[in-house]
């Protein structure tokens, strides 16, 4: 069986992939930073040194591999840059099967937020078996990111207008990865993937309202005013123009959109919105 690097694996993602892998008792290999951290994350695992910024460290984690799940840090910039050695060093060592995680209408973002696009071109252009994902926006990120403004405050607080978006299930897109890395007939594929129904903030304001018995509102701020709350916060300024450009995607409606890839590859139906808020708020 071949053997596969998986990077990213300490974000939410990262860990829904690795739960399935072990699942489906696959031969992987996790390249982190932080290896004590991942020890305690994944007890057990293969684990090895890996960092995109420090060439020195990819011989090691890439032994005897022959698939990379690649996975990008969040909330950075220009994450070509970040990765493009990486995957010219794949090149030189005839690694040449990618599973790339890239995002949901990154090619209606900005110039800022190229970045997918490019890495995704370069793997095409270099000459890779890819597969390219294309997640739309997170389930989980209620949880993960407003657990304490719905619990205790009792708002939803983004920039997404009045959009819709098909929120879709982290372990959903695991299982898309890792059916990609383990079986045939995925080379050269790009997969949208997305929930199976779309909802504008309001509306999981009433989901949520519904899944934690109380009122949860969604106040639908400015740019400015969602500025000035991350400001508030101490959040770095570029924090609040990158989400408000991602965030852009709803607002301009661009990503009211449903795909049945989640279905086509794994033969099961997507996971609900509401399905993951009652698991996550529950």
């Amino acid at each position: 069986m071949a053997k596969i690097l998986v990077t990213g694996a300490t974000g939410t993602n990262g860990k829904a992939l690795i739960k399935r892998l072990n699942e489906l008792k696959a031969d992987f290999r996790i390249g982190v930073r932080n290896q004590e951290q991942a020890e305690k994350l994944f007890p057990g695992s293969q684990i090895a040194q890996f960092d995109f910024s420090d060439p020195n460290t990819y011989e090691n984690a890439v032994q005897n591999v022959d698939k990379v799940f690649l996975l990008g840090p969040p909330l950075t910039l220009k994450v070509d840059e970040l990765l493009n050695p990486f995957i010219d060093f794949l090149n030189e060592k005839g690694i040449k099967r990618v599973v790339y995680f890239s995002a949901f209408g990154s090619d209606k973002m900005g110039s800022s937020l190229d970045f997918h696009i490019k890495i995704e071109e370069k793997l095409k252009n270099d000459g890779f078996d890819y597969t390219i994902l294309r997640p739309s926006f997170f389930a989980q990120n209620f949880k993960n990111y407003d657990y304490e403004n719905i619990t205790e405050r009792g708002i939803i607080f983004s920039v997404a207008g009045t959009g819709k978006v098909g929120f879709v299930d982290v372990h959903d897109i695991a299982n898309v990865a890792a059916t990609a890395l383990l079986n045939e007939g995925h080379s050269k594929k790009t997969y949208e993937l997305t929930g199976p129904e779309t909802h504008s903030f309001t509306d999981v304001a009433t989901l949520l309202s519904d899944v934690v018995s109380k009122e949860i509102t969604y106040p639908n701020p400015s740019a400015a005013q969602f500025r000035d709350v991350l400001a508030q916060a101490g959040a770095p300024s570029f924090i609040a123009d990158y989400l408000i450009e991602v965030y852009s995607a709803i607002v301009n409606n661009e990503v009211n959109i449903i795909t049945n890839d989640i279905e086509k590859v794994t033969g099961k139906k997507p996971t609900s919105l509401k399905e993951v808020l009652k698991r996550d708020f529950n």
